[in-house]
């Protein structure tokens, strides 16, 4: 129906033209005179070229769309740049381009520019994506309409032009950490502990910029004249992984966005100080990323593209068995009782938890209970 009346529509506006040409024809007929024929051929002659441009293919060369930032944290702003390079000689009256923004990327600006007749090779615009949200975002591509002097003809162009922008989590750097292997909660306050408290000493170097004024050697510097740095040996010589359970029954995507940013800040944390890290993600199942002080954006990567799941964590899983002796921060946006059998089949196989969460409420009191029954740690960060 619709392609019918694009005919249709198109057929009446050749109809209109071809009655304005008769119409001036006329009037130089039955007028006469220089200005009557001067009237005559100045609209055919414009009507003819508007026809013809119309109708003359757009020629483009390239497309191309660049990003102020190639990484960004959530909250962040973000300017896009949009260029088309087009031949010299190309002849049009104007266009439109268009660029089409993923959905749920942010608040922008208008993503799109008119441009007129133009002998320039390139045409390019700006507009800028601000409060960017987590997540992994796809440009497709870009709409261009063309038009004449008149508005009477329109053509709508379509150009593919894929850019993947990936926006990780928002995260903070804790200068203290969770406990590990000390189920207690004292009425819903923080329970942490310094990074020095699970470490012993294994000898001081001279301070370089970057390192942790808590880990200065006061007594050594005062000795030596120069500031001196505690080294520590690693955690216990045990594995640390970081796991993020994206699956959401009841709660809202405030707590999911907290939860991820809880979990990237620990990663983070031990990839500045611990050499072996992993992160294990939920995603249609679990998937494991080693990650090191020089690979962090792998983890946040991961992070990224998570999204709430409506499917339980399975309790029995294969993948349980390399968590076996590691110290495993498991990161939940919410208690159920799937999460709890989780917990406990994890602590039968030796693994170390502790369980991570941004908020409690009262009905989660039974669950924290029977947890730190079997002895989990749970960590509540109030923000």
């Amino acid at each position: 129906m619709n392609r019918y009346k694009g005919k249709m529509l198109a057929i009446l506006k050749y109809l209109f033209l071809l009655f304005l040409v008769l119409v001036v024809f006329s009037y130089a007929m039955f007028q006469g005179g220089f200005v009557s024929w001067f009237l005559f051929y100045g609209v055919t002659t414009i009507i003819i070229s508007t026809v013809l441009v119309a109708m003359y293919p757009f020629r483009i060369v390239s497309v191309e769309r660049t990003l102020q930032k190639n990484v960004l944290q959530a909250g962040e702003s973000v300017e896009v740049t949009v260029t088309i390079h087009k031949r010299a000689l190309q002849p049009f009256f104007y266009v439109k381009i268009q660029d089409v923004v993923p959905k749920e990327i942010g608040t922008h600006d208008e993503s799109g520019s008119l441009f007129f007749f133009s002998f320039q090779s390139k045409l390019a615009f700006s507009y800028t994506i601000r409060d960017v949200k987590r997540g992994s975002h796809s440009f497709e591509h870009l709409t261009l309409v063309f038009g004449d002097l008149f508005g009477i003809f329109e053509r709508k162009k379509t150009i593919d032009c894929q850019t993947e922008l990936v926006v990780f989590p928002p995260f903070q750097k804790l200068s203290e950490i969770p406990p590990n292997g000390n189920p207690k909660q004292l009425d819903g306050q923080k329970i942490r502990r310094s990074f020095e408290e699970d470490r012993s000493l294994a000898g001081v170097r001279q301070y370089v910029p970057g390192d942790r004024l808590t880990s200065i050697d006061w007594k050594q510097s005062a000795r030596s004249a120069k500031l001196m740095t505690k080294e520590f040996e690693s955690y216990q010589g045990e594995g640390i992984l970081v796991a993020f359970d994206s699956t959401v029954v009841s709660q809202n995507d405030i707590y999911f966005e907290n939860s991820v940013e809880l979990a990237a800040s620990l990663m983070v944390t031990f990839a500045e100080k611990q050499p072996s890290l992993q992160l294990a993600v939920k995603l249609h199942d679990w998937i494991v990323v080693d990650v090191s002080r020089f690979a962090v954006s792998k983890g946040l990567t991961a992070l990224a593209k998570v999204k709430p799941s409506d499917k339980l964590t399975p309790v029995v899983h294969k993948g349980y068995q390399d968590w076996v002796g590691m110290n495993v921060y498991y990161v939940c946006v919410e208690l159920t009782e799937n999460l709890v059998l989780v917990c406990k089949t994890l602590v039968e196989q030796k693994v170390k938890v502790t369980l991570c969460l941004v908020a409690i409420t009262e009905k989660d009191q039974p669950f924290i209970s029977e947890l730190e029954k079997a002895g989990i740690t749970i960590y509540v960060e109030n923000k």
